[in-house]
């Protein structure tokens, strides 16, 4: 087990199931102590249990293995053509909020409910939405900056650590619906591509943050 843990390939195959182990953990002991409660309806409550389990597995994994957190993520580096960065991401943000406006005016002639929600609203007193910006960047920089970042120095390859990336983080979201989950693996493949290219976050970051928050904030879910 030293030598496993001396080893970065070793160490990051570890490190991932054991994250795996701790959300499957998670979810037997919630159905167990909380029968009759929804998984799927305590989402939320469960990913910001499992953060905390999870960061705590990543301090412990820092100390004791070779897994090192790429602290560079968080600046914009001089060969970062960081203007196209923003260009590309606040252009793929408007397309997305556009298309989401577009399903809320076709809800509001299919769904009564929906057409009684206002067209925006922050909606901060819900599953600590003040915290998403924060929360988002937290993510960010623990998907890309440490399991993308180490799956690429240890198992290697470009293209295979961003997808073995977004299997754990859709994997991440297994409490969430089917189509929720597909739409976090589609979601950090893509802007795994962007931290590839930028090595850093802000770009994904901002991205993250209209898919995350934009749904509820425009009335498309409650």
């Amino acid at each position: 087990m030293k030598q496993f843990l001396k080893d970065r390939t070793g160490s990051t195959i570890l490190y991932l199931l054991l994250a795996i182990l701790l959300q499957i953990i998670l979810i037997k002991v919630f159905t167990w102590l909380m029968p009759g409660e929804s998984v799927s309806a305590n989402a939320n409550f469960l990913n910001k249990i499992l953060m905390v389990f999870i960061a705590v597995e990543t301090i412990v994994f820092l100390y004791l293995t070779p897994l090192e957190i790429n602290w560079a993520a968080l600046r914009i580096l001089p060969d970062c053509k960081w203007k196209r960065e923003w260009i590309e991401a606040l252009l793929v943000s408007a397309v997305l909020v556009s298309a989401m406006l577009i399903y809320r005016w076709i809800l509001n002639y299919m769904d009564p409910q929906v057409a009684e929600r206002p067209v925006f609203g922050l909606y901060l007193h819900i599953h600590a939405r003040w915290f998403y910006p924060i929360n988002v960047v937290l993510q960010e920089l623990f998907v890309k900056a440490v399991v993308q970042h180490n799956i690429g120095k240890g198992i290697g390859g470009k293209h295979l650590s961003i997808w073995i990336n977004a299997l754990f983080f859709g994997i991440f979201h297994m409490t969430y619906p089917l189509y929720y989950l597909l739409g976090a693996v589609l979601l950090c493949g893509i802007t795994g591509y962007l931290y590839e290219r930028d090595k850093n976050i802000w770009g994904s970051a901002l991205i993250h943050f209209v898919i995350g928050f934009m749904p509820r904030a425009l009335g498309l879910k409650v």
